[in-house]
């Protein structure tokens, strides 16, 4: 059954607890975990202080894009702030996340807000902005 047709009270159980999952997965640095509900064709806007550019498209490029941060950076941690339902099946998260380089010390941290909309169960769109607050 679809996510967004599960009735209130069951989803407000369920999607916090899939978002904690997918944040200890992100945290132990397991991005096929973190990952593995994406759609094959998913379109995804990485956080902007990662990246510049058009979204990109399919869950490889994802995995890719998010690999690549995991080389750059030996420290990759996300912290859950919020999480509210816009409409079934939207979800939209308040996110801290945290990059460094022990070696030299440099470090990035920076709070996103992440739209999520699932389709069969499957995130078909996910778009990251920086949160100026």
């Amino acid at each position: 059954m679809a996510v967004g047709r599960l009735p209130v009270p069951v989803r407000r159980r369920v999607l916090p607890a899939a978002f904690e999952r997918a944040r200890d997965a992100f945290n132990r640095g397991d991005l096929d975990a973190v990952f593995g509900l994406f759609a094959k064709d998913v379109e995804y806007g990485p956080p902007p202080p990662l990246y510049r550019g058009d979204s990109l498209r399919g869950r490889e490029a994802v995995v890719n894009f998010w690999r690549g941060v995991f080389d750059r950076y030996d420290e990759n941690t996300i912290e859950n702030l919020s999480l509210d339902e816009a409409a079934p099946g939207s979800f939209v998260r308040r996110a801290r996340l945290h990059h460094r380089i022990s070696a030299t010390g440099a470090s990035l941290d920076y709070v996103i807000v992440q739209t999520t909309h699932l389709r069969a169960g499957r995130v078909v769109r996910q778009v990251n902005v920086l949160d100026e607050h």
